[in-house]
């Protein structure tokens, strides 16, 4: 399981274990999954980074992404699961995809559950109206009874 950046790490880490031959989990658990190192969604603003509590995303997440990349380009297959072929991915394990209606990942994480359909990987993207970043992880500042 990861959220935001974790997502995309975990969905990178089961194409390398699967280049290796090695099993991949029961089941993958991504939480708003940030998987898109391009960044072109916030090329020239995307609406949902100015809904998403992510404030200054617009700036911020090319930012981060490219530090992680450190010189790789943002499009490689290698660090950006969205740029691999339908084909590279058959035997990953199943995919549970949990994102926010209003939250700056929506579009990346219905890229990857449209990747697994291609790939026939068993997947489910549960899109939450009106959420934002990572509210599957619940938060300390809403009342549980709400």
């Amino acid at each position: 399981m990861g959220d935001s950046a974790g997502g995309g790490c975990y969905i990178l880490g089961g194409i390398e274990c699967k280049s290796h031959g090695l099993p991949q989990p029961a089941g993958t658990i991504l939480i708003s999954p940030w998987i898109d190192m391009a960044t072109h969604p916030r090329e020239g603003g995307n609406a949902l980074m100015d809904t998403d509590y992510v404030v200054g995303a617009n700036t911020s997440t090319p930012c981060f992404a490219m530090k992680w990349l450190n010189g790789i380009s943002p499009t490689d297959p290698e660090v950006n699961p969205i740029y691999r072929q339908p084909e590279e991915l058959i035997g990953l394990s199943p995919q549970l995809i949990l994102v926010g209606g209003g939250e700056f990942a929506l579009q990346e994480a219905k890229d990857w559950a449209t990747l697994c359909r291609k790939a026939d990987i068993r997947h489910e993207i549960i899109c939450e109206w009106g959420q934002l970043h990572i509210y599957a992880l619940g938060s300390a500042c809403i009342e549980p009874s709400v």
